[in-house]
């Protein structure tokens, strides 16, 4: 004997099956991370992706890939994208984040354009655990990419000039546009070419743990070791300190 199944129930049994191919399309998008505002000092406001103006931005909202954050005169944002991987905001900045992403397979995927100012990345992790991971920091003149360490980046829009100051690991810098490898590893206060005028593309390079580089158009990088003023800075101080707190937790 044959058994019919009321027509009631057959959008039950077949909804699931409807699903699915939607559900496996929104997988890489589960994959996009919310990272939390963990410290701010105002002023400081944040213009959602796919909105026009800034709005106030509040200690415990979150941001997402696509979200552009900038900070007034005594401004600073302290952002958790996950454990021990954090990346703050000095004040009278403006930062994109036109990538922002963390899944088990791939790990974490980051990636910051830093339009004015001041920033810092802390990947307090052990190199070992973040070798799949990608946390690049780009301004006009320079692209950052950095494997577990702590550095900070400015640029100074108005002489268009970038300098990365890292504290801890290994940076490396390049320009705009060049792909990330075989790097000139720099070990002490050298030029990287000759004292001449240099395309952007001429140029690339490591910089170490108590190292900086300045980067201006035209000009060969210069590598040169931290000095007691840099690392009396207050926004320097302030970071190598939340770091210290973060890494002892």
């Amino acid at each position: 004997m044959s058994h019919r199944i009321p027509w009631r129930v057959l959008p039950a049994l077949f909804l699931p099956a409807l699903l699915l191919p939607a559900l496996l399309v929104l997988l890489p998008v589960l994959a996009a991370a919310a990272a939390e505002v963990t410290y701010l000092v105002r002023p400081a406001e944040v213009k959602r992706k796919g909105t026009e103006p800034f709005v106030v931005l509040n200690a415990g909202d979150t941001v997402s890939a696509g979200d552009t954050i900038r900070t007034g005169f005594g401004g600073r944002v302290e952002i958790t994208i996950s454990e021990k991987r954090v990346f703050r905001i000095g004040q009278a900045s403006e930062v994109e984040l036109p990538e922002l992403a963390d899944d088990k397979e791939k790990g974490l995927r980051a990636r910051f354009n830093l339009l004015l100012g001041r920033f810092w990345g802390g990947v307090i992790r052990p190199v070992q655990n973040v070798q799949k991971e990608r946390f690049e920091v780009q301004t006009v003149t320079a692209v950052i990419g950095v494997k577990g360490t702590q550095f900070g980046v400015d640029y100074d829009k108005q002489a268009d000039t970038s300098q990365v100051l890292v504290i801890d690991g290994t940076v490396q810098a390049r320009p705009p546009g060049a792909p990330p490898e075989k790097p000139v590893e720099v070990a002490g206060p050298r030029e990287v070419a000759p004292p001449a005028p240099i395309s952007r593309d001429e140029w690339l390079l490591l910089v170490s743990a108590d190292q900086k580089v300045i980067i201006r158009p035209g000009v060969a990088p210069q590598v040169e070791p931290l000095t007691a003023e840099d690392k009396a800075d207050e926004w320097v101080k302030f970071n190598t300190d939340r770091d210290a707190e973060i890494a002892a937790q």
